[in-house]
């Protein structure tokens, strides 16, 4: 049983508004008691451990509504290219050779982050490169943005990809010009390298785990959903045994892969179930421009959500770009269950737009990669383009029920830079992208906590410091509410507590 806790005179946003001098009363895993300091009963005081709140604010625990854990884990224990790019193109070969060299261990040697617009631009995404700095093994070189990779000779050989390989339906190989032979370019081939990659080394897996770990927790984060669509039973039973070894704290939502779910079925698991403390969440869908066309139609994808539904699971259907949007709205005009979600919905045009809205579906979109990207979005896209980008605000006011999340790895989740990347719409450079669509610190706060909750299916229990709900808060050092728009950045987390145990404590 876990200890009683009262913290008095806080700031208190509770999910939906703030208040002054609160007092907030935990036992077990629940809240107790929440309300003025001067009302809090002197009875729940005798073996109550007491933390004075003065100066802090306090808000439910933050909700990451879409990261991969597993892709999180790799990507900060593995060998990053995130900054290769920074001084100039040939950092990356030698950046290759540097690893191949310390690393003697691994087998495969595995690269995180690269940037898939400079490597295009430096004109790297090609295997005969990559050959030439490290030609006798294996070689996988992952883009930050999750959709891609490169892989050298040995590594496209070992996992049996040639000249005359098909292409899988919605798998795109890159193929170099003008002669049209493989590039090692992969793009959408999680499938095909989660069948016939080996696993991550288990030492490495830790490692990796326990750094998701102290970063989710040290950004206030108590709740996430692992929106991998290659999630099976498989990596339900890993993410248990993580879970279970104490290396995820946080409570987590699994989504499974829409491929998975008759595994699921089969484990008399479905939406809403819970299974050794993570609860299952809706099946995983994406839809993507694959070589120029949409994948899958909009045949095939009414019948994957008609299936999913059949099922018993809402879908979580991955749209990026307008066309993909409009036809998932569309789809989903044609079947819907509560709980239904399009994760991204980053190009919104206002026809578009008006369809979400009237279809009912939730979101989960990403307002830090404006911080992050925006630069790019700038420098490679028209004005019309920029209009239709990340729409937080119409989507807000037309009465989406839209959330906040970090696609970790893509972004690190941090709901602070989030939050400040939704008041600002500001990029790393100091442009505006599309200032139209900025939203207030309060109603970032809702997106990220309130709004979050009921999107990923836990708002009867998470999301507001309200008695009976779990006993999720964070404590920071400022009001990022009231603070000057840049002081958000500069706000640190104090205290996490996720179901009345305290994660994090740096007061």
């Amino acid at each position: 049983m876990l200890p009683p806790l009262r913290i008095d005179d806080l700031t208190v946003f509770d999910g939906w508004y703030v208040k002054e001098r609160q007092s907030v009363v935990t036992s077990g895993s629940r809240f107790l008691w929440v309300g003025p300091t001067n009302q809090c009963s002197n009875s729940l005081t005798g073996g109550f451990a007491r933390i004075d709140g003065s100066g802090f604010f306090a808000a439910p625990g933050f909700i990451d509504s879409h990261l991969h854990l597993a892709g999180l884990a790799a990507a900060l224990s593995g060998h990053d290219l995130s900054n290769v790019f920074k001084s100039d193109s040939k950092t990356f070969l030698e950046s290759l050779r540097s690893v191949c060299k310390e690393d003697i261990q691994s087998d495969w040697l595995r690269f995180y982050s690269l940037d898939y617009f400079d490597a295009l631009d430096a004109g790297v995404l090609d295997r005969s490169l990559v050959d030439s700095a490290i030609p006798d093994r294996p070689v996988i070189i992952r883009f930050n943005s999750g959709h891609g990779v490169l892989l050298n000779s040995i590594a496209l050989r070992r996992l049996g990809i040639n000249e005359s390989t098909p292409e899988p339906p919605g798998i795109t190989f890159g193929r170099t010009i003008p002669h049209g032979v493989l590039s090692g370019l992969i793009l959408e081939g999680d499938e095909i390298l989660t069948k016939k990659m080996p696993a991550l080394p288990d030492y490495q897996l830790v490692s990796g785990f326990k750094l998701v770990n102290q970063l989710l927790i040290k950004h206030g984060i108590t709740c996430v959903v692992d929106a991998t669509r290659t999630n099976d039973m498989e990596r339900l039973c890993m993410t248990r045994n993580l879970v279970a070894g104490g290396l995820i704290s946080p409570d987590i939502v699994f989504m499974p892969g829409y491929e998975h779910i008759g595994q699921f079925s089969l484990n008399d698991l479905t939406y809403d179930s819970v299974y050794a403390g993570i609860r299952i969440g809706c099946a995983k869908i994406q839809i993507a421009l694959s070589g120029g066309s949409v994948y899958p139609n909009s045949s095939d994808l009414r019948e994957m959500i008609y299936d999913s539904h059949e099922q018993g699971f809402p879908v979580s259907i991955h749209a990026v770009e307008q066309e993909c949007i409009s036809i998932a709205v569309d789809a989903l005009c044609r079947s819907r269950m509560n709980g239904d979600r399009i994760e991204h919905a980053s190009e919104l045009d206002d026809r578009t737009l008006g369809k979400l809205a009237h279809s009912g579906v939730n979101v989960s979109t990403q307002p830090a990669f404006l911080n992050s990207y925006g630069d790019r979005y700038i420098q490679r896209s028209d004005s019309r383009k920029l209009k239709m980008l990340y729409r937080v605000s119409s989507l807000n006011k037309l009465g989406v029920k839209v959330g906040f999340s970090s696609d970790a790895p893509v972004t690190y989740p941090n709901a602070l830079g989030s939050i400040y990347s939704a008041v600002t719409r500001r990029t790393v450079k100091g442009n505006i992208v599309n200032g139209d669509e900025t939203i207030s610190p309060m109603d970032s706060m809702r997106l990220l906590t309130n709004v979050n909750a009921g999107i990923c299916g836990v708002g009867e229990q998470k999301g507001q410091v309200k008695t009976g709900y779990d006993a999720d808060l964070v404590l920071l050092d400022h009001n990022p509410i009231t603070s000057d728009i840049e002081d958000i950045l500069e706000t640190s987390v104090q205290l996490t507590m996720r179901r009345g145990e305290i994660l994090y404590n740096n007061l």
